[in-house]
């Protein structure tokens, strides 16, 4: 009888300015395919907004946001390794039997976290609104509190996307592992981590005076950087001293 493969994550830390080179390098996987990245996250956006029309197309919503972030992520992956990629690529994961479970899970984990997060803060974002409408001037402690909001958001998506990444590629099936390896991940690379952040808002800004249209190029850049990020932080190797070890 065959032993399983025993799954064990280690976490490597990268350079600070890492998040300059995930960018980089993810310009040049981008324009590789740049009609099909941008065709993949408007089709992403265009179900997300029909999820959010009714009560139970909303939960189909939640539970279908991780399959396509990881259909994302293997159209990257595919780019890589030199492979012809189409549209097809963003719906492979929902083929998946071996990570179904482990991305519904993740997908609900995201949502139930960023509700709780969003609700603690509505208050004071509902009030910043109103204050800016009024006189176009927002009390400093409403600001803070606001960005607070938006940094927590974002750093929840960055977790969940590496959850995302473990439970697809690396076929991990614990939802506790994946998660608390995700958060790690992000906690040992803080720094890098809050390059990208910064780089991401510099980015989000530039786009700002165009209508905001050219976030079609920053988002894919953007997650394909990310996704580089966790081949960056993450690696996979047989342990030969050890039978039936994967080390990741």
């Amino acid at each position: 009888m065959e032993k399983p493969f025993q799954i064990k994550l280690i976490i490597r830390r990268v350079p600070v300015l890492s998040a300059i080179n995930w960018l980089r390098q993810s310009w040049d996987i981008f324009k590789q395919y740049p009609l099909l990245f941008i065709q993949m996250l408007l089709l992403t956006y265009v179900v997300t907004y029909l999820a959010t029309l009714t009560s139970l197309t909303l939960i189909i919503g939640v539970l279908a946001s991780a399959f396509f972030t990881a259909g994302f992520y293997n159209a990257v992956a595919g780019v890589q390794q030199q492979q012809k990629i189409d549209l097809s690529w963003l719906f492979k994961p929902f083929k998946d039997a071996s990570c179904r479970r482990s991305l519904i899970l993740i997908a609900i984990s995201e949502f139930l976290v960023t509700t709780v997060v969003v609700l603690l803060f509505q208050s004071q974002a509902a009030e910043a609104v109103i204050q800016f409408q009024e006189s176009a001037i927002v009390a400093p402690s409403l600001v803070w509190q606001v960005v607070l909001l938006l940094t927590s958001v974002f750093i929840i998506k960055l977790w969940v996307c590496y959850a995302i990444a473990i439970a697809f590629f690396l076929k991990e099936q614990r939802l506790l592992l994946i998660l608390g390896m995700a958060w790690l991940a992000c906690w040992r690379n803080f720094g890098a981590m809050l390059v990208f952040m910064l780089l991401s808002l510099v980015l989000v800004l530039l786009s700002i005076p165009t209508m905001l249209f050219a976030l079609v190029l920053v988002v894919p850049l953007l997650m394909i950087s990310w996704f580089l990020s966790f081949n960056d932080i993450f690696a996979l190797k047989l342990n030969p001293p050890r039978e039936g070890m994967l080390e990741v």
